[in-house]
């Protein structure tokens, strides 16, 4: 017999323009879940939200919301650059927090929020929403690593770009200043795959980029990293090239290919890559059920709060956005 799960309400920071596809289509096939209330900066564009995807409750502001007991947990749908401050302000207002990446700009945002965190002392839960870590992929490649079948690792490259199909000039994203730029948007997908598959214990990093995106942001980057113990991974995103998620791992005996590792963002879809063996040229496919990382996202953090699941180590999270800060700054230098 299936235990019927409590019914948790979702109160939801900012309007943004993902929220159907992180949440309103993912929580059709989730029946313990709902939103509950939604507030914006601008109450009209909040209640246009809630009048189209049927939310029940406007809230006048984000204070009014988080004090509302009512609210079971925080879905945070801001500019990067506003993450910390309502990260600290949520769990200040003892609510469980879900923030889109990244969880914060730089170390120092960090170490507020990780105060603010432990002051909790264990009475809430926050994850940063980088939703790929919820499917079965990464532990997929991170078993062909550490079983050594195909020989030691040598280098992984990624690559994650699109061209945006409106401009981005009022964006967030073309201002430096509130984490804008390719590398900030795309590049804690490359350093959360990493470390779920060898880590980012590192001898060395460098970041490029011609910071000729508006206002000085990167509209294009490239990142390397020698990890510890010899292998290279390297990654370039873009706002200039087109569409393309991949990650191609180099073994001493195999390549190993992903295509579009953000296929599953798009609702229940397969997720697969491709192995060749270098000794034999033969190629072989491992496929996953059809699955949505959204779904698998809400799913897990809701059994994280109900105790069935731990969570995500917030250390985690804190460390890739201190390398990725120390990343961007390193090519900055170079300028």
């Amino acid at each position: 017999m299936v235990q019927e799960r409590t019914v948790k309400n979702i109160g939801v920071i900012g309007c943004a323009a993902i929220l159907p596809r992180v949440l309103i289509e993912p929580l059709k096939s989730i029946g313990h879940l709902q939103i509950h209330g939604i507030s914006s900066r601008t109450r009209s564009k909040a209640e246009s939200y809630a009048e189209q995807y049927g939310i029940p409750v406007v809230y006048d502001s984000y204070e009014a919301l988080l004090a509302s007991p009512d609210i079971d947990f925080i879905y945070i749908l801001l500019c990067n650059d506003l993450h910390a401050e309502w990260i600290i302000r949520s769990i200040e207002a003892g609510k469980h927090v879900l923030v889109e990446k990244p969880l914060c700009l730089n170390g120092k945002e960090a170490v507020r929020i990780k105060a603010a965190y432990e002051r909790a002392q264990g009475r809430v839960h926050v994850l940063e929403g980088l939703m790929v870590q919820h499917h079965p992929w990464q532990q997929a490649v991170k078993n062909l690593i550490d079983s050594r079948e195909y020989g030691a690792l040598q280098s992984i490259s990624s690559a994650i770009s699109f061209i945006p199909k409106e401009s981005f000039q009022s964006n967030y994203r073309s201002f430096p200043e509130r984490g804008g730029g390719s590398f900030y948007d795309l590049g804690c997908y490359w350093l959360q795959f990493l470390q779920a598959v060898v880590g980012l214990d590192n001898e060395s990093f460098q970041g490029h980029s011609l910071f000729n995106g508006p206002n000085g942001a990167d509209w294009t980057f490239e990142a390397e990293l020698k990890l510890a113990g010899g292998a290279k991974a390297s990654l370039t995103t873009s706002f200039e090239q087109a569409y393309k998620a991949a990650h191609t791992l180099h073994f001493e005996h195999a390549i190993v290919q992903m295509d579009d590792f953000f296929r599953a963002n798009l609702g229940s879809l397969k997720v697969s890559f491709k192995v060749t063996d270098l000794r034999t040229n033969e190629t072989s496919k491992v496929s996953f059920d059809p699955q949505s990382y959204y779904i698998n996202q809400l799913n897990f953090f809701s059994d994280v709060i109900d105790g069935i699941m731990p969570n995500v180590s917030l250390d985690s999270s804190i460390e890739r956005i201190v390398l990725q800060e120390s990343i961007y700054q390193s090519a900055q230098q170079l300028v």
